[in-house]
C-alpha cells in the first residue's frame, strides 16, 4: 500500500471483542503527517450476504424485519453473516429459507461492498435469484411479515423513505439496475 496517499495505522487499542464484532481504537497517521490517536473501526470477522430474490410477475420478496438497534419494523431484503465454513452461496440460500421461506433457483452473484466503509470493514456479498418454492414458516423472532412487491413499487419505497437499510436499498437499486 502506498504510505504517500493512504493513512497508516500506528497502533491499535482492542476495546471490545465478540464472535460477531471487534471494536478498535487505533492510532493513525494521516498522509500530511496529521496523528489520529482514536480512529475507531469496527472489524466483523464473518462476512455476510444480502439476496433480491424476484418471482415469477417479477415481484420482489421483501421481509419486515424487527430491528432492535433502531426500534423499527423494517422492510428489507434477506440478508446475514455467513457462518464458518459456509459458502456465500449456502448462506445466501440458508438466510432466504430461514427469512422469506423461500428457496432458490438461478442464484447470481451481482457484487460485492462495504456499506459502513467510514468505520467497518463488513462485506457484504449480494446475490440476485428467483424463487423456487415458498412456505409459510419464517423465523419469528427476526421476521414480523413478508409480501411480493411488484419491482415497479420498489422505487416509491425508496423514495418515500420506507425503509432505512442501507444494505436493502444498495441491493434493491443495483438488482433492479443489472439484474434482469
Amino acid at each position: 500500500m502506498n504510505h504517500d496517499i493512504m493513512p497508516v495505522m500506528l497502533g491499535r487499542n482492542m476495546i471490545y471483542e465478540s464472535d460477531w464484532i471487534t471494536l478498535y481504537s487505533d492510532q493513525v497517521k494521516m498522509p500530511d503527517g496529521k496523528i489520529i490517536s482514536s480512529y475507531h473501526k469496527i472489524h466483523c470477522p464473518q462476512e455476510a450476504i444480502s439476496v433480491v430474490i424476484f418471482n415469477e410477475k417479477n415481484e420482489i420478496m421483501m421481509i419486515q424485519s424487527k430491528r432492535y438497534i433502531t426500534s423499527r419494523l423494517e422492510w428489507e431484503i434477506p440478508a446475514g453473516r455467513i457462518d464458518t465454513n459456509e459458502t456465500p452461496e449456502d448462506a445466501a440460500k440458508r438466510e432466504c429459507m430461514e427469512e422469506a421461506g423461500c428457496s432458490l433457483k438461478d442464484l447470481t452473484y451481482l457484487c460485492c461492498y462495504n456499506p459502513s466503509n467510514g468505520m467497518s470493514d463488513l462485506k457484504v456479498h449480494l446475490f440476485a435469484a428467483k424463487v423456487d418454492t415458498e412456505i409459510t414458516d419464517i423465523d419469528k423472532n427476526e421476521v414480523h411479515a413478508k409480501q411480493w412487491v411488484p419491482k415497479e413499487n420498489i422505487l416509491e419505497i425508496l423514495k418515500e423513505n420506507r425503509t432505512q437499510c442501507g444494505v436493502s436499498i444498495l441491493g434493491l437499486l443495483y438488482a433492479i439496475q443489472f439484474y434482469l
